[in-house]
């Protein structure tokens, strides 16, 4: 959460900014802190724990990456295309060759886009999935991602309700990573659907779960820990 600051500068914690404040003060420092970066898709909740301190500083570095990757591909693929339609490109006698070779540069910067939007996916779910195993009392050594989530979950007081949510977010991101992993072995036994397809709308998407995901286990723990040692606890022998 971000603050107004007092008469000598300091952030006065009895005045936080409005939601508009907040959501221009981080694209106003977005290029200078990159450890604000995930603010946004955490509507800036603040963590206490230092798990979930670790894991903002992951999921920043995912979109840090999405994002120095997609200024550098859309620089590129204004340059190509502006040479396609001025023809700058062309060498005189190998117009159809240098056409050929224009086409297969916009391909690979085409091919770049969706690799950088996977990379990003890839990454913050792995985010989720190591804060999920340090949460996790479990001792096990092989624990993918729904299973370290089922351990987290078993241990904590959630609801039926919260439990089906949760678990139908990780299962989203979840395809979307296994996807990509698929994308890059040339395997093409499950063929990504619409929602699943490695796009800018869909790495958004997936950024704003996995950080919905975070913030709704740590209100999990919280809640459990409080009925723990709260009043009307029950106390143990």
């Amino acid at each position: 959460m971000y603050f107004r600051a007092d008469d000598k500068g300091n952030p006065d914690f009895t005045r936080p900014l409005s939601q508009l404040e907040h959501v221009e003060a981080y694209w106003d420092s977005a290029d200078d802190d990159p450890t604000s970066l995930a603010d946004l898709y955490l509507n800036f909740h603040d963590f206490d724990r230092i798990e979930f301190l670790l894991f903002k500083d992951r999921l920043s570095a995912a979109i840090l990456i999405a994002r120095s990757a997609g200024k550098a591909i859309s620089r590129l693929q204004d340059r190509f295309e502006q040479e396609r339609q001025d023809g700058s490109h062309r060498v005189p006698g190998w117009e159809a060759e240098s056409d050929l070779v224009l086409e297969e540069s916009l391909g690979v910067v085409q091919d770049a886009q969706g690799i950088a939007v996977g990379a990003a996916i890839l990454s913050a779910v792995a985010a989720l999935e190591l804060l999920l195993k340090e949460l996790s009392a479990s001792t096990g050594k092989r624990r993918g991602l729904d299973q370290s989530l089922r351990d987290l979950l078993a241990q904590q007081n959630a609801s039926s309700d919260e439990t089906k949510r949760i678990i139908e977010m990780v299962s989203r991101v979840r395809r979307r990573r296994n996807a990509f992993a698929h994308s890059l072995t040339g395997s093409y036994w499950d063929a990504p659907t619409a929602e699943d397809m490695f796009t800018p709308e869909s790495m958004e998407d997936t950024l704003f779960t996995v950080a919905k995901i975070a913030v709704a286990l740590e209100a999990l723990i919280d809640a459990t820990r409080q009925a723990a040692t709260g009043p009307g606890a029950v106390q143990q022998p």
